[in-house]
């Protein structure tokens, strides 16, 4: 399921095929998935240092990766400007989706994580996404041009609220991991995914455009949990479908956060021979197979960009 989510985030990001379907359901999907990994740790200071190692460290050294790729392209193209590393330092001290770019999902992340581990009492865990969606709703709604600008521009702690429902939904899953986890038939898996399909697209159809990045939920907040959830049964069924999982896809999902954070550069790079192409879902494809090696290459030489904990608990 990572990995078909992270290859329908890179399809996403070269904007062309199916960009508006995909955004309905593809950072929900990852949001549940995150959320049904998560557990609680006894040990608040373990808590903390799997925090900063697997997602803190991996998401400020590739921001910074970006930074300075997007500056070399401005001192090229005589555009650069001295101003650039206060915008950056700043967007990034207050978590806005300017400063981090597709990495604003895991500073997103780490805030729901901090709600889980310190939020022990069930029922207000789940009703925090009540009362969040209600913060998402009054967001989309208000004239936000008074208020200051980590808040009237897209920001990772706003994010929060349209992103919490996923993540809840998640952990809740986690009490039916025995039944997810076991065989299921094809012929349940197909319709089940079929389904899935037609309830994203009358979500997409009806709901318009999906931006967790901006919190947007669409027109309608009912539809966006929906097309969030039935993309997410989709993703799932199709999952299972594909059996056993060989190394390539294990070797995927342990670095989707290493793709996500760098699969732009090798979008630019396609788009600078390709300006617009049918052929992006092949492109997008050919980008998960060549961070393959990258992944291995990053554990092995560069730990602290694909997680220090993360590593010696797979060792």
């Amino acid at each position: 399921m990572k990995v078909l989510g992270i290859y329908l985030v890179v399809l996403g990001h070269f904007y062309s095929i199916g960009e508006k379907f995909i955004y309905v359901f593809h950072i929900p999907l990852f949001f549940l998935i995150s959320g049904f990994l998560s557990k609680r740790e006894s040990d608040k200071h373990v808590f903390w240092k799997k925090l900063w190692y697997n997602l803190a460290v991996p998401m400020l050294v590739m921001t910074v990766i970006n930074f300075v790729y997007a500056c070399g392209v401005q001192v090229c193209d005589g555009t650069f400007d001295g101003a650039a590393f206060y915008w950056f330092v700043r967007n990034v001290v207050f978590g806005m989706v300017a400063g981090f770019d597709t990495l604003w999902f895991v500073y997103t992340l780490m805030l729901l994580k901090m709600v889980f581990q310190y939020c022990s009492n069930q029922k207000i865990f789940y009703a925090l996404s009540v009362m969040l969606l209600a913060l998402a709703y009054v967001y989309n709604h208000a004239n936000l041009s008074g208020l200051p600008f980590f808040l009237n521009q897209p920001n990772a702690i706003v994010d929060a609220c349209t992103a919490f429902p996923f993540f809840a939904l998640g952990v809740f899953a986690r009490d039916y991991k025995h039944l997810l986890n076991g065989r299921h038939q094809s012929h349940r898996l197909i319709p089940l995914a079929v389904i899935g399909f037609l309830f994203v697209s009358v979500c997409w159809y009806y709901n318009g455009n999906v931006g967790l990045h901006a919190c947007c939920y669409g027109g309608n907040m009912l539809l966006f949990l929906l097309g969030g959830l039935a993309g997410s049964i989709m993703v799932f069924a199709v999952s299972k479908l594909f059996g056993r999982t060989v190394q390539p896809i294990t070797i995927i999902s342990r670095g989707t956060i290493i793709i996500l954070g760098l699969h732009k550069l090798l979008i630019y790079l396609v788009r600078a021979f390709f300006p617009a192409s049918s052929l992006d879902v092949v492109f997008a494809a050919i980008i998960i197979i060549l961070f393959v090696p990258v992944i291995l290459m990053v554990e092995k030489s560069f730990p602290l960009m694909a997680g220090i904990y993360r590593i010696k608990s797979m060792k």
